[in-house]
């Protein structure tokens, strides 16, 4: 039976992958750090850069405001982030069930 992963950015977190089930929140957590799985180095650091550009979306003085980002921001940010899902499940084979849970606007 494949580890279940959810793949979706909470902002602050700096996680982008939590556990989907009990046995894989048993071996990793419930917030599943990138490193902790066997994913090569470039997809490692392609994960982190993710995260940490999606925590430019929000204003952190006014977080309930309107985000920073235009429109095509949000595209480009969500055509990456569907580039980082596909990368994540091939990387991760046939042991890891990654399921895509972004909310998109």
């Amino acid at each position: 039976m494949p580890y279940r992963l959810r793949f979706f950015f909470d902002t602050g977190s700096g996680i982008c992958l939590w556990a989907g089930d009990p046995a894989t929140e048993a071996r990793y957590g419930l917030a599943v750090a990138p490193q902790t799985l066997p994913l090569p180095p470039e997809l490692l650091a392609e994960a982190e850069r993710l995260i940490a550009l999606w925590d430019t979306g929000i204003d952190w003085n006014d977080p309930g405001g309107p985000s920073p980002w235009t429109a095509e921001d949000t595209r480009r940010f969500q055509a990456q982030a569907e580039a980082l899902l596909d990368q994540l499940r091939v990387a991760l084979g046939p042991g890891f069930m990654v399921v895509d849970e972004r909310q998109r606007a």
